[in-house]
């Protein structure tokens, strides 16, 4: 086996359910955007990110990354990360547009948010930034 085979699956998180493609990350990937750039190509309307980011290592990234990836692709983000201790908190349920719907911070907790697929659609269409990638 390769090293890179170690490590990396050979498909990618996507789910259907009910007609509505959604994806899937772990924690780490975040820092990937390609990876969420082909789940999007793929289809992928909403990505959920469990996740275990750590104070010391990412609560910068983990708060601006997440924005981040569901900016660039257009897509509902649903950052889900661990809280108490060296973990930083921070679940987020994120529009298409980087707006921050629901979140919970450093407590225990469950959100829920729903979601406008056909506003998010109408935003692709009014702009296509997702149709014009080479």
């Amino acid at each position: 086996m390769k090293p890179k085979e170690q490590f990396h699956g050979k498909t990618n998180g996507i789910f259907e359910l009910e007609g509505i493609k959604m994806g899937v990350g772990i924690c780490f990937d975040l820092r990937y955007p390609e990876y969420f750039r082909e789940l999007i190509k793929e289809g992928a309307e909403i990505i959920f990110l469990p996740s275990h980011f750590r104070k010391s290592t990412g609560e910068t990234a983990w708060k601006i990354l997440t924005r981040a990836r569901a900016i660039e692709n257009q897509v509902y983000f649903c950052a889900c990360n661990q809280t108490g201790g060296a973990t930083c908190g921070n679940t987020q349920i994120i529009a298409f547009n980087g707006e921050i719907l629901s979140k919970i911070e450093q407590e225990e907790g469950i959100i829920t948010q729903e979601l406008d697929l056909k506003k998010q659609r109408k935003y692709r269409k009014e702009f296509p930034v997702l149709e014009q990638m080479k």
